[in-house]
């Protein structure tokens, strides 16, 4: 018995001994992952960790609604030793083709695509501010009539506006609204100053449209349609006195709230004669004019512009101080 306990004692030691010396090498963890996606240009320091699935391969950002971001300003940390293939920028959040390459100190690589959740709004209603005849009766180049509604941000970037035909479905899109603000009533989405592009489209065509408003994730189409009608033309000419060369093109641009439309003559009359003048090109915003060579130089009281436009009245412009007509 004592010789069958010594026989086990020494396979036992022995097996010891076979462990102790033997070395087992450990996979080494994959070294081409990012550890950490983070959004900083939120308010208060505040930040914003994206969800990174390394089985996937996809970065998941959520971002709130109420923080009204156009872009996510991120800061990227990587496994030691590795490094991305691409500098790392601002990222717009309605991108979806980014994606970010990690490079081990090996050599391998791992590619990750970023997907941006913008979380929505429970919900979202909106309507005219006033929805009288007169307020929703437009013409094009004019002001567009405000939009009350539980926007539930004050970011108007984050707001997009169309115009549908509703007989031709021709969509006319807005440009983005520059202002939304909170008062006593709500929401209030507008569009400020008279610059041409926070105006309803120049070329809009007259017709009943119907609005459709979007806010991050919603689009509704508001209860009332806008209505678009034709408005007698008019230009902006400067009644203090022309100072104008026969070599050099005049170039005339529409008046306020209105539009150049089919223009058929512009006529110069100095001292009781009528000088026609050549329309070489026109749109809805502006058109170009060259002067006659017959038209005389020098300095003139009253000199009057007439506008001619199809179906519509005549435009007649008087200078109250004088103009100067050079050859060049």
């Amino acid at each position: 018995m004592k010789r069958i306990y010594s026989i086990l004692s020494f396979l036992f030691l022995g097996l010891l001994l076979t462990r102790c010396t033997k070395t087992e090498e450990l996979a080494l963890l994959p070294a081409d992952k990012i550890l950490e996606y983070k959004v900083i240009n939120l308010p208060n320091d505040e930040v914003i960790y994206g969800a990174i699935d390394n089985e996937k391969n996809v970065i998941t950002v959520y971002l709130p609604y109420y923080y009204g971001l156009l872009v996510i300003d991120p800061t990227i940390k990587v496994a030691n030793g590795a490094s991305l293939t691409e500098e790392i920028l601002p990222v717009k959040t309605d991108e979806k083709n980014q994606t970010y390459t990690v490079k081990s100190a090996t050599g391998t690589t791992r590619t990750y695509s970023l997907k941006i959740e913008l979380q929505s709004t429970p919900s979202f209603e909106a309507t005219f501010a006033s929805t009288s005849s007169i307020s929703l009766t437009k013409g094009p180049g004019g002001a567009f009539p405000a939009i009350n509604g539980t926007f539930m941000h004050t970011n108007p970037s984050l707001v997009s506006i169309a115009l549908i035909n509703q007989e031709t479905k021709q969509r006319y899109q807005m440009a983005t609204p520059n202002s939304l603000k909170v008062s006593g009533i709500g929401y209030q989405l507008s569009y400020t100053g008279t610059e041409r592009e926070n105006r309803i489209p120049s070329d809009i065509k007259a017709g009943t449209y119907d609005v459709e408003v979007t806010n991050i994730n919603h689009t509704i189409k508001l209860a009332n349609p806008l209505k678009i009608t034709y408005r007698q033309p008019d230009v902006i000419v400067s009644l203090l006195g022309l100072n104008l060369a026969k070599n050099k093109d005049w170039t005339i641009k529409a008046g306020l709230d209105k539009v150049i439309l089919d223009p058929t003559a512009v006529i110069m009359t100095l001292n009781g004669k009528d000088y026609p003048l050549t329309i070489k090109s026109y749109n809805r915003t502006e058109m170009t004019v060259s002067l006659p060579a017959t038209l005389p130089i020098g300095t003139f009281d009253n000199l009057q512009i007439k506008f001619q436009f199809k179906d519509w009245a005549d435009v007649v412009k008087t200078q109250l101080s004088p103009s100067t007509i050079t050859e060049s």
